[in-house]
């Protein structure tokens, strides 16, 4: 009589940690590579029953609470994993992983063991403090949906019960900046409202580096400073936080600047992989992979997303931990796995173009790519139907319509 290890290995299993941008889209290519395979059996394992949408998280973060309540906010950003996977043979599996063992091929999870033949980590990024003393006890961060309404909160309350108050943003990069202009529309709001006088009202950015987005063009960044100005947010730069207490931060180890809220947006790093072998890392915890993305040691386990330390031969430097990196490092992941299975010759990973649209406050967007920049409307514009494509590569097209429709009129009530 087979054990029970047996038992549950009589079909192959391919396995996907994190259902974040990486892991959506390789489970979603896995489905169909397998689709009329009866032998592989493909399983999403994520601690949560949805599918954030991270780079809406600055527009529920600032949304305000008398025009939006919490549960549109929610469905605005968030997509159930049953209405991706609904037409899909991958099954979803909500649970908290607490190790994985390579040698054995096995998920421990709170609730089941999951063996696998094949495996794809994608379980994400959390903060990255960079050890500045109280940053992780008195910041808040902007990464889940709780974050994002935990912030709105704060904000509202501050405005209700305070005739003045100073909001700090460490960090002038993608997610600082995006905030940083919503937050003005919020406050605007918010004063009005509470009846209270929006210039006792501050919003400020800490770059620690010489302008905003740092590593973008000049052009770019002088673009994003403009509008922001409009928008009345100070930014201060090449001011490195050095402390953070309470109610203040230390810059440089010698100037300190109160806050009534401090947002910390200046830097993400691979969560830890509970993996029971130690692999190399870099710095930023990323787990170092071959050109395949997958470890040599281990030729089926692949790591993609915010996980992964992938040296691109042209930079020289790891790939960005960006969406778009995360989708096609996914893409990859699924279709080396598939080609692994069938016996071919496994495919490098190149970096994609760099192509960014940066929401800066309203109907306004910076569209950057090496050879074009379109800024206002525009590319506001633009950043719509890349959330529009998006949707439509997760969901039906109706399905994705709605969702972008109900996105859309739900935000653009703080513009």
């Amino acid at each position: 009589m087979p054990n029970q290890k047996q038992t549950l290995k009589e079909k192959k299993h391919i396995v996907i940690l994190g259902g974040g941008f990486a892991g959506v889209r390789a489970a979603l290519d896995l489905g169909e590579y397998f689709k009329r395979d009866d032998a592989y059996e493909i399983i999403l394992i994520d601690k949560k029953d949805y599918h954030l949408y991270h780079a809406a998280l600055y527009e529920a973060a600032t949304a305000q609470h008398g025009l939006v309540e919490a549960s549109q906010v929610k469905r605005a950003v968030v997509i159930p994993f049953g209405s991706i996977l609904k037409r899909s043979k991958v099954k979803h599996f909500k649970a908290f992983i607490d190790h994985v063992d390579l040698d054995d091929g096995k998920v421990v999870t709170d609730s089941r063991i999951v063996y696998f033949d094949y495996l794809v980590t994608a379980m994400g990024s959390v903060s990255d403090y960079y050890g500045i003393q109280g940053m992780d006890k008195y910041a808040f961060t902007l990464k889940s949906l709780d974050d994002a309404i935990m912030i709105r909160n704060r904000i509202e309350e501050l405005v209700s019960k305070k005739d003045k108050g100073d909001i700090v943003i460490g960090g002038g990069g993608f997610a600082g900046v995006e905030f940083a202009g919503e937050v003005y529309n919020l406050l605007k709001h918010e004063c009005e409202y509470h009846k209270k006088d929006l210039a006792k009202f501050s919003v400020t950015i800490l770059e620690g580096s010489s302008n905003y987005l740092p590593g973008l063009s000049e052009k770019v960044s002088k673009l994003a400073a403009e509008r922001l100005a409009k928008q009345n947010v100070q930014g201060k730069f090449s001011s490195i936080i050095t402390e953070v207490g309470s109610n203040y931060v230390v810059l440089n180890e010698k100037d300190r600047i109160d806050f009534d809220l401090l947002i910390w947006t200046g830097g993400v790093r691979s969560c830890v992989l509970p993996f029971s072998e130690k692999l190399e890392q870099d710095k930023k915890g990323r787990t170092v992979v071959n050109e395949f993305l997958n470890i040599r040691k281990y030729p089926n386990v692949f790591i993609v997303g915010d996980n992964v330390c992938f040296i691109d031969k042209l930079t020289k430097s790891p790939a960005p931990q960006t969406a778009q990196e995360a989708i096609r490092q996914g893409r990859l992941a699924a279709k080396n796995i598939y080609r692994l299975v069938r016996g071919k010759e496994l495919l490098p990973y190149h970096a994609g173009p760099s192509r960014y649209v940066i929401p800066v406050s309203g109907k306004y967007a910076i569209m950057y790519t090496k050879n074009l920049i379109i800024a206002g409307f525009f590319g506001w514009m633009i950043r719509r139907f890349v959330d529009l494509r998006y949707f439509v590569s997760v969901l039906t097209f109706i399905k994705a319509l709605k969702l972008w429709l109900s996105e859309t009129s739900v935000f653009m009530k703080n513009d």
